[in-house]
């Protein structure tokens, strides 16, 4: 009597950055009796990247249609209630779907409670898309009003999404202010504050970014942890564990989470210990988290890998790779690779590139230790928008999605 093959069931939840890589690698070698589907409640994919383009008017943030993406064939429309970890099955709102390997990439969630005042005196840089919109009307003010005004730039814990984001938006606001004229960036005051020494890239990193805001007299306030933020007399009172900082306007890292769904896996940060290599969930059978919601420590030297946008998408890429040949009943070969590029504009065009490579950790997790190329580059804004158009090619390939950045609108002609 002939056997029937076993279907595997792979249920994708997220379409995000790292949905995307385990969509492509799962799309590229579908296994034969797989039925690989991925759950996501939205329409587009929001390419982060791209919001800061709004200021002074260079590009509309990019919004990508799922449909038209490496996930398209396995998308679903939904959102995931609970999952059943035992019965191995996923709640969603229509229905329960069966699972032998879930991946959750769902991303992280921002989570302003652990500090009064955050979400309604504050501006999420890492989640709200017109945030050029806040820095524009800010700067309107200056220039109406002809009195110095103070935008601080907090990161409110650490690790948080786009490590170089909220450097790049200090030196952003200095180059728009500067293009409305020498009166309006004498009258603007930037602060950035970190609680921690410098979050990211080590010593090159913070020598480069520390020497632009210098430059352009930005103040960095590090070791300053953000307490509370109040509004008096129009104005925000920004409490911190150093000093109190009244400012017109307040971008911010939120501190971000796992989603709720996942929160029984989640530890006291917010995020889901996974295997540095493998993204498994310990305890939990054919269970794998990769992206924004999970945390994995590099033994050699006991800090966390960095986990969003490019090294989401890899982390996908990897993992997916991985899951076919387990459906197939081959080896699968553990990642030896990780690195990443990025590049943070720091004004007139000009920026700075950050290679965080964490290729000798992943193939030797016990001594091998990260390393980081960070250069200047003179053309920071055109490379920026060729990075971000190689993704686009690689999460729509064929589909003719093209990003461009037009010249600031205050740009002299």
């Amino acid at each position: 009597m002939t056997s029937i093959p076993k279907t595997h069931n792979i249920i994708v939840v997220g379409a995000g950055w790292a949905g995307q890589g385990v969509c492509e690698a799962l799309g590229a070698e579908t296994p034969p009796n797989t039925v690989v589907t991925c759950i996501d409640a939205r329409d587009t994919l929001s390419v982060g990247a791209t919001w800061q383009f709004g200021l002074d008017g260079r590009a509309k943030p990019m919004e990508v249609p799922l449909s038209k993406t490496s996930a398209a064939k396995f998308l679903r429309k939904g959102t995931v209630q609970s999952v059943d970890y035992a019965a191995k099955h996923v709640n969603l709102q229509f229905g329960v779907l069966p699972y032998d390997h879930l991946v959750l990439a769902c991303g992280a969630v921002s989570d302003p409670s652990p500090i009064p005042g955050l979400e309604d005196h504050c501006v999420d840089l890492t989640a709200k898309k017109d945030f050029a919109n806040d820095i524009e009307k800010f700067l309107d003010a200056v220039e109406a009003g002809g009195k110095t005004r103070r935008v601080v730039i907090s990161i409110t814990k650490c690790p948080y999404k786009c490590p170089p984001l909220p450097f790049e938006v200090a030196c952003l606001i200095d180059d728009a202010a500067k293009r409305r004229g020498k009166g309006v960036r004498d009258a603007v005051a930037i602060t950035v504050t970190s609680p921690v020494p410098w979050p990211f890239g080590g010593p090159k990193a913070k020598k480069a970014f520390t020497e632009a805001m210098a430059s352009k007299n930005i103040t960095y306030l590090p070791d300053t942890q953000v307490v509370s933020v109040d509004e008096q007399d129009g104005r925000k009172c920004v409490s911190t564990s150093k000093e109190d900082l009244v400012a017109d306007l307040v971008l911010a890292t939120f501190p971000h989470r796992a989603p709720d769904f996942v929160k029984d896996l989640a530890k006291a940060k917010g995020s889901v210990p996974v295997d540095l290599r493998t993204n498994a969930v310990a305890g939990k059978d054919g269970v794998y988290c990769v992206g924004d919601a999970c945390a994995a420590l590099i033994p050699s030297a006991g800090v966390p890998i960095p986990k969003a946008g490019e090294f989401a998408y890899k982390g996908g890429l990897a993992l997916g790779k991985r899951l076919a040949a387990l459906v197939r009943g081959e080896e699968a070969p553990l990642p030896t690779e990780r690195s990443a590029r990025c590049v943070a504009e720091t004004g007139g065009g000009e920026g700075i590139t950050v290679g965080p490579n964490f290729d000798a950790a992943f193939a030797d997790p016990e001594n091998g230790k990260p390393a980081f190329a960070i250069e200047p580059h003179a053309d920071g804004t055109t490379a920026k928008v060729a990075w971000i158009q190689g993704y686009l090619d690689r999460f729509a390939p064929d589909q003719g999605i093209v990003f461009e950045a037009g010249a600031p609108r205050n740009a002299e002609s």
